[in-house]
């Protein structure tokens, strides 16, 4: 990784703002049991830095909270729990305001031992909504959790495995084809600093100083996957990132990851 010295370089990755993850959004968050058009439960709220369903905000389990962040929700087990085999047992989550981006991925980025049966969740997605079917899914007790990833259409920038002594993967998708992808992160914070670049003028960026540069990465098929070693003693730390599209000096989304 090199200190960004090269501000016209590294920091043409930054440039106007990006639109279409789920911070500062309001999400529509339902339970639907025993199947798809049947709602438990249904919850609005506004995704921010803390827990946006504790355990007792949720009326039919005290089992989870969920958890929401930019690109991602959360499922924390405080107990046992036993998920049952019906027509569809999950939650649908909706672009309440339809100010989001249209969604075009969503999977399991991680989850720990005590998750198992994950092969019987079944994940979907429309342009305004995304879901998980739970059904069979066996949770051996508390501290237990499943992470599921969500992306938005054009261009944007998710992590995985961002775990202390691992290699995480930094993943860049809707580029131009065989176009360069520049990765940079910060430290210190989410911003903003105010940069001239010289290709992209005076921007405001939404990373703080020192801002380095991970490198730049050719787009294959509009995506870009990079192996990032972390650091054995890095847990708890959080590390701020963005992309650019150089072809296009298209911004990506925002990223702020703490390493687990």
């Amino acid at each position: 990784m090199h200190h960004l010295i090269h501000k016209a370089i590294c920091l043409a990755i930054l440039t106007a703002p990006a639109t279409g993850q789920l911070m500062g959004e309001t999400i529509t968050a339902q339970w639907h049991y025993p199947d798809f058009g049947t709602v438990l439960e249904s919850h609005d709220v506004v995704v921010s830095a803390g827990v946006e369903l504790p355990a007792g905000s949720i009326f039919n389990d005290s089992k989870f909270d969920i958890d929401i962040g930019d690109d991602w929700v959360e499922f924390r087990f405080n107990a046992t729990s036993n998920w049952s085999n019906t027509n569809f047992n999950g939650w649908v989550f909706k672009d309440t305001a339809g100010t989001i981006g249209a969604f075009s991925n969503y999977y399991i980025e991680s989850a720990s031992a005590g998750i198992t049966n994950m092969g019987s969740i079944v994940l979907g997605w429309s342009a305004d909504e995304f879901w998980a079917d739970f059904g069979n899914m066996q949770v051996a007790g508390g501290g237990e959790f499943i992470r599921l990833k969500v992306e938005t259409a054009g261009f944007h920038l998710s992590v995985s495995n961002f775990i202390a002594g691992q290699t995480a993967t930094i993943h860049a998708n809707g580029a131009t084809d065989g176009g360069q992808v520049g990765i940079a992160y910060s430290l210190a914070g989410p911003g903003p600093a105010t940069v001239n670049t010289g290709i992209c003028g005076l921007i405001s960026v939404d990373l703080s100083y020192p801002i380095k540069l991970l490198g730049f990465y050719t787009a294959s098929g509009g995506s870009v996957d990079v192996g990032v070693n972390i650091p054995a003693g890095g847990q708890g730390h959080t590390v701020w990132l963005q992309a650019m599209d150089v072809s296009t000096c298209e911004l990506s989304n925002p990223l702020a990851e703490t390493i687990l």
